[in-house]
């Protein structure tokens, strides 16, 4: 006859091999703040306690790393004369892709093709190059400079036929990681802060490619809550500044499992 002892272990293993409740969440929208409404609501019972993943991130590379608060520059073509004022189109650029938007603002502004400024990377250095021709100059002081915070020029004055590199490094990438964050947790810590952090990644497609994103092992997370009504999903950079995603559908998927 089989002791308490035996029977009490039995039960444990038995409890432990049985298959545990489990749901995915999956939540869609064209922000990257999602605020999701359960109805009914999920409901957890107390016997169990609670962990929840998150299982993939899909949206598209659109968040720009050039806005309004960082492309404009002004240039003369005629010795500081007359200057124009230039504004890049809000947008996700590469060094390249600044320079070719620039040569199509000049060709419209000037009715013809003319290589009066050229912009390169210099990927050794890891700073931007400027080439300009006999009488142009270009101006990165001010407001309206603001361009060489994206290329790492100083705001002043370059003049003169020939090629200037700037004096910083270029700084093309505005985002270093993206975090997904869900109001459901608490546990999480970012930079030694409670915060409801879930996930963390980087793209690893260009500009304008669809990202999706898996973790190759799933890291679950105690659930705060018993009952779920109401479930919020942001995504932001690492300074927490919300990502403008522009209008292009975010879809993010959860799993949520009894851990004992």
């Amino acid at each position: 006859m089989e002791s308490s002892a035996e029977m009490e272990l039995l039960e444990t293993l038995v409890k432990h091999i049985e298959p545990k409740p489990s749901w995915y969440v999956t939540v869609s929208g064209k922000d990257a703040e999602i605020v999701t409404n359960f109805s009914p609501p999920l409901i957890f019972p107390n016997n169990c306690n609670y962990e929840i993943a998150c299982c993939s991130v899909e949206t598209f590379y659109s968040f720009p790393n050039i806005d309004q608060s960082n492309n404009s520059f002004k240039i003369s073509i005629d010795g500081g004369k007359k200057w124009i004022k230039l504004q890049v189109p809000v947008g996700c650029y590469e060094i390249k892709s600044i320079n070719c938007t620039v040569q199509k603002l000049l060709e419209k502004q000037f009715s013809k093709k003319s290589k009066y400024i050229y912009i390169s990377p210099n990927r050794s250095t890891l700073k931007c190059e400027i080439t300009l021709e006999k009488d142009v100059q270009v101006d990165f002081r001010g407001a309206d400079g603001s361009l060489r915070n994206v290329l790492g020029f100083d705001g002043k004055l370059y003049k003169g036929a020939g090629s200037f590199e700037s004096e910083h490094v270029v700084h093309i990438l505005r985002i270093n990681s993206i975090f997904v964050h869900c109001d459901v947790v608490t546990l999480a810590r970012k930079n030694g802060i409670t915060s409801p952090v879930i996930y963390n990644f980087f793209p690893n497609v260009p500009p304008g490619y669809k990202i999706i994103s898996r973790p190759k092992n799933l890291i679950y997370i105690p659930l705060s809550l018993n009952i779920i009504n109401r479930m919020k999903v942001w995504l932001t950079d690492q300074n927490d500044n919300l990502l403008d995603l522009r209008g292009e559908e975010l879809t993010v998927t959860f799993h949520i499992k009894a851990c004992s």
